[in-house]
């Protein structure tokens, strides 16, 4: 009986120590980069090298988004060859945390190589809270929202405006460039309404800076 088993596991363990080791050995699979205030792409690289004895052929390059293009540096790598996947992630307006996937098929058998990248863009203004809401017949008395700079900018906000005119919304300045109070009050509570409330300004550095809080009167 035990003669069996140990066949059995020798039986199973067998494909995978005659599974051939894959062609590209990648210098890393997984990369997690944070961009700066104001970047608008960002571009990074994955290294492999071919360590078989015959060339492999880069077939299909697929992204998880189409925020990310990803392309080879050549279409087939000879033997012993190093290799590049080169990703550009847009920024754009996103803020905090990306997870996204480049999918790379080649010619060699097995599944595909997954790459992931791990993308952090930070806020340029942090605001406390970012909603604020009352209940319909509620008081219609002004709340507030503290607006922030991030650590090294200096950002001069001007203006506030709201999507709906529901919301009447005024900017006070505590600290010119790092610390501003947005007050916010709606018209009345009769009834249920939401907004967002833009608020414009311009970092020290010339870019402007666009960031949002939101308002609703909701149903008990």
């Amino acid at each position: 009986m035990r003669a069996r088993q140990i066949l059995a596991l020798a039986l199973i363990a067998l494909p995978l120590l005659a599974a051939p080791a894959r062609a590209l050995e990648w210098k890393t699979t997984e990369q997690t980069v944070t961009t700066q205030p104001f970047q608008a792409t960002l571009d990074t690289v994955f290294a492999f090298t071919n360590n078989r004895d015959q060339p492999v052929t880069i077939r299909e390059i697929e992204t998880s988004c189409g925020c990310l293009e990803a392309v080879a540096d050549a279409k087939v790598y000879a033997p012993g060859a190093a290799g590049l996947i080169k990703a550009r992630f847009t920024v754009g307006d996103r803020v905090g945390h990306y997870a996204r996937t480049i999918t790379v098929l080649t010619d060699e058998a097995g599944d595909p190589v997954r790459l992931s990248l791990q993308v952090d863009v930070p806020v340029l203004a942090v605001l406390t809270p970012r909603s604020v809401s009352w209940l319909v017949g509620e008081a219609a008395a002004g709340k507030s929202v503290e607006l922030v700079a991030s650590p090294g900018l200096e950002i001069i906000f001007a203006d506030a405006q709201s999507t709906d005119a529901a919301f009447t919304a005024r900017l006070e300045i505590l600290e010119a460039g790092r610390r501003y109070r947005l007050h916010l009050t709606p018209r009345n509570t009769t009834e249920p309404a939401s907004a967002a409330i833009r608020i414009f300004g311009r970092e020290k550095s010339g870019h402007e800076v666009i960031v949002s809080a939101y308002a609703s009167v909701q149903q008990p």
